[in-house]
């Protein structure tokens, strides 16, 4: 919407500047023109979720974190240093995804590990383990694409999920 609006602000300014032959009315155009495509530019950015943090001990090796968006868990066996973890979607959000949707994990702090998905259903469970170290902070980022029924057809949305944790 802001590159439509920008778009149209730049043609009703071009054909004023170009009627009136306004120098500054001209530059006036050049420097709206320049700032609409750096606004939508940036309108496409999407948002970072702020990533929960969390510190497993020995004493407390799992840990669950749920709101309404998405229930995760994540556990340490200390013996093995074996990091497990879930993400499954709330049901009122499986409702209104469309399936099927795809999902991707990575864990940064791990080299070349990943977990993806294409085409699973919307109450796909999630889950994988991978091998971690003490003392590091791991950065998992996993994200779900899908689409949602909208007044005008099907619409993509996702759920983005970050967690930040060691142990």
């Amino acid at each position: 919407m802001v590159g439509d609006a920008c778009h149209i602000s730049h043609s009703g300014l071009a054909t004023i500047a170009a009627l009136r032959g306004d120098t500054l009315l001209k530059r006036a155009f050049i420097c709206i023109f320049m700032l609409c495509d750096l606004v939508a530019i940036s309108a496409q950015v999407e948002a970072q979720p702020i990533p929960a943090v969390h510190q497993f001990t020995p004493s407390d090796p799992n840990w669950v974190r749920e709101n309404n968006i998405a229930r995760f868990t994540g556990q340490i066996d200390y013996h093995t240093m074996i990091f497990a973890w879930s993400i499954r979607l709330n049901q009122s959000v499986q409702k209104i995804a469309l399936n099927p949707m795809s999902c991707w994990t990575v864990i940064n702090g791990l080299q070349g590990y990943s977990d993806n998905h294409p085409d699973i259903p919307s109450n796909y469970f999630l889950h994988s383990s991978a091998q971690i170290q003490r003392g590091i902070t791991y950065h998992l980022r996993s994200r779900c694409d899908f689409k949602v029924l909208t007044d005008t057809g099907a619409t993509p949305s996702n759920v983005v999920t970050a967690v930040d944790f060691s142990a």
